[in-house]
């Protein structure tokens, strides 16, 4: 689960965790679809397997996945710089990884 702490250091962009919207039980295509029904640009999420499991061709949103070093928050914390370097340059449907170094 994404946390506060890391939504806060993407401040610059309006950042919603799926639990908050109750959105936390959703499969992996209906979630896209709902979010892109929202109007959301990009969902970030820890799940590698997603851009396996859909496709993107064809939606408005984008996909970022971020891969930490660990569970770990500091660890987490570390891809928050990578990730706001990545934002401004998605296009819909991309697929980008952040992977920790």
């Amino acid at each position: 689960m994404m946390s506060e702490k890391f939504a806060s250091s993407l401040s610059l962009y309006d950042v919603t965790h799926v639990v908050d919207l109750g959105w936390q039980h959703l499969n992996n295509g209906k979630l896209l679809s709902t979010a892109e029904s929202a109007g959301f640009d990009v969902l970030i999420t820890k799940d590698a397997n997603m851009p396996y499991q859909q496709n993107l061709v064809g939606r408005s949103i984008s996909l970022v996945i971020v891969r930490p070093k660990s569970q770990d928050l500091n660890d987490l914390m570390a891809l928050a710089p990578d990730v706001l370097n990545l934002l401004p340059t998605l296009s819909a449907g991309d697929v980008h990884r952040v992977v920790a170094r």
